[in-house]
């Protein structure tokens, strides 16, 4: 078989799909963290090695079949960057055509009809980029400087506190937060943060906030939209910068705080990226985003059209196990590191 591999590399999940040329999955594999940034170069490159041959696994294939990888990375933010991982990748083995970029472009990649546009992901962290038909990008990187699942716990947790001091208002994120962490007291709940070095459940204050705000708890809803504005103003910000006030381009919404946690975080970013730039497209995805990856191979392979993608992406929609295994998120409330 002459196949090809996407693979979607975060923080916490790596996964990758070996497909033909004609984009059916044949595996998937899984692993952590492959983020350059925290790991370096060469456990990094183990990792990615590591989830390709899970899929070849599957697809019972080797190496020597695939002919090209398409790598969406975090930590991938400088020249440098995608220099140094092409070697480790290289040192392990890897000979075929590869293309290497930051993750945030990925499910934008895999959504928008021609793959160009404006892409925002939200998982534990965040990220947002462009792609232009030319093919020049731009992406924030580490620069998006709010709007993750780790700055909403911390603004979740702050709103409990000064609504227990006076500083805020009372909100109804205090009882469901104790009630979560079983503790009878906010004051409880901090000596046990500060002092026994207690750490929250992952993405406990994540499912607190959008259920508490589903409620319609007008701090919760306020954390909420406050994000998702930011989210929004990234995307306004590329809709400015590249002067396309007039052009419908898709802003494609993707990660687990806008998948996996009811409708108001998308709903929010949506009013507000309207209001900046009325005749932009905003579209929730429903593609993991690792589906860009493998995009990304086909059009290195120059089998890549909007016509043949959307066969593709409705092929893949409907492959359950595909979605759950590859998808935004890893649990409801949004858990996911981007």
């Amino acid at each position: 078989m002459r196949l090809i591999a996407g693979v979607d590399g975060g923080n916490t999940k790596t996964v990758a799909l070996v497909c033909d040329l004609d984009g059916r999955v044949r595996g998937l594999g899984l692993v952590g963290s492959s983020s350059p940034e925290d790991m370096g170069f060469e456990s990094a490159a183990a990792a990615v090695t590591e989830v390709i041959e899970q899929a070849l696994a599957v697809a019972s294939a080797t190496r020597d079949e695939i002919i090209c990888i398409h790598i969406g990375l975090a930590g991938i933010d400088w020249p440098e960057d995608g220099a140094g991982m092409r070697e480790a990748l290289a040192a392990a083995g890897w000979k075929c055509e590869m293309t290497l970029e930051n993750d945030a472009f990925l499910a934008l990649r895999g959504t928008a009809p021609d793959g160009c546009g404006i892409g925002v992901t939200v998982g534990s962290g965040t990220a947002c980029g462009i792609i232009r038909p030319d093919g020049e990008k731009y992406f924030y990187g580490a620069f998006t400087d709010l709007g993750g699942g780790r700055e909403i716990d911390a603004h979740t947790l702050h709103a409990v506190v000064r609504s227990e001091d006076g500083r805020g208002p009372a909100t109804k994120l205090t009882e469901a937060l104790l009630q979560a962490t079983r503790h009878a007291r906010v004051v409880d709940l901090l000596y046990a943060i500060h002092r026994e070095q207690r750490h929250l459940p992952h993405g406990i204050l994540r499912r607190v906030l959008f259920s508490t705000a589903a409620q319609g708890d007008p701090v919760a809803v306020r954390i909420v939209a406050r994000f998702a504005e930011e989210m929004a103003l990234c995307a306004t910000n590329l809709v400015h910068r590249y002067h396309l006030e007039e052009e419908a381009v898709p802003v494609v919404a993707a990660g687990a705080l806008f998948q996996k946690t009811g409708p108001l975080m998308f709903d929010s970013f949506r009013e507000s990226v309207l209001k900046g730039t009325p005749k932009a497209r905003p579209i929730l995805t429903e593609q993991p985003p690792v589906m860009g990856a493998v995009r990304g191979a086909l059009r290195a392979m120059g089998r890549d059209d909007p016509e043949r993608w959307q066969q593709i992406s409705q092929r893949a929609a409907k492959e359950e196990w595909l979605q759950k295994a590859a998808g935004a998120g890893t649990e409801e409330g949004g858990n996911e590191e981007q």
